[in-house]
């Protein structure tokens, strides 16, 4: 019995064995390639977004920093009012009610807070590795860290404004202010109390505690310039950022 091959027919299924195969790869790659343009582009979208909303963030920080700085000025002309009239009236029984307005004016100012929403989700949902460009990225790290920086440094800020606080109540006597402690408008807080203190003559004080007072008004001035000038620079950083990522990301 003759036994007949057929090698054109094999190679004709081998053909479409391999024609099959490379349609269903590339059916396959085309929807990986698919899918990751799909992640790309959202990813990209999502990047935008955080940015877009993280510029409306650092506005609102620049805004909110730059109204604060006449209030920590304002503050260090109090101490210096304070200096300027123990310098000129060695150990006074009494002084003048603006003295005491000033005195008061000496134990606040601005104590700043961010806003932190934007940069909350990127670190909170994973949303930093959204930011391709390592450089917004590097620039975000590096004002978030001021930020935390500044956290930390507060804590001391409002602390030496507690002890302002304590000193007044030491050194003024409550008597003869009484009646501005009780006519003042509620919700007045006690910046509210200044006017009011400068109509009065003059107001006893005890002395045992001025010097150390006057001493610690001096560190308190100093954490005040400082305080300055750190959130001069952290506006300044802002700022720049600002006009970063909107150069990157073609935003208005």
């Amino acid at each position: 019995m003759e036994v007949h091959h057929h090698p054109r027919v094999e190679n004709k299924r081998l053909k479409e064995y391999f024609l099959e195969f490379l349609m269903i790869f590339l059916a396959v790659t085309a929807g990986f390639f698919a899918e990751s343009y799909r992640e790309y582009s959202s990813d990209r979208k999502k990047e935008k977004e955080y940015m877009e909303s993280m510029v409306k963030d650092l506005q609102r920080d620049t805004a909110f920093l730059n109204t604060g700085f006449p209030r920590k000025l304002d503050r260090i002309k109090a101490i210096d009012s304070v200096f300027l009239f123990f310098e000129s009236h060695k150990d006074p029984q009494e002084v003048p009610g603006y003295i005491v307005a000033q005195i008061r004016r000496t134990s606040w100012d601005r104590i700043y807070d961010r806003s932190s929403g934007t940069i909350n989700q990127l670190k909170n949902a994973g949303g930093l590795r959204l930011i391709k460009n390592r450089q917004v990225a590097d620039s975000i790290a590096a004002y978030d860290l001021l930020w935390e920086r500044s956290d930390f440094w507060k804590q001391g800020y409002i602390s030496l404004q507690n002890t302002n606080n304590a000193f007044q109540e030491k050194i003024l006597n409550a008597y003869d202010v009484l009646p501005f402690y009780r006519n003042s408008p509620i919700g007045s807080g006690t910046p509210g109390l200044g006017p009011s203190l400068r109509q009065l003559t003059s107001i006893k004080i005890n002395t045992t505690n001025l010097n150390e007072y006057l001493n610690f008004l001096w560190v308190q001035k100093s954490w005040i310039n400082q305080d300055y000038e750190f959130y001069q620079n952290m506006m300044g950083s802002a700022a720049r950022l600002v006009v970063l990522i909107k150069k990157e990301y073609h935003l208005e």
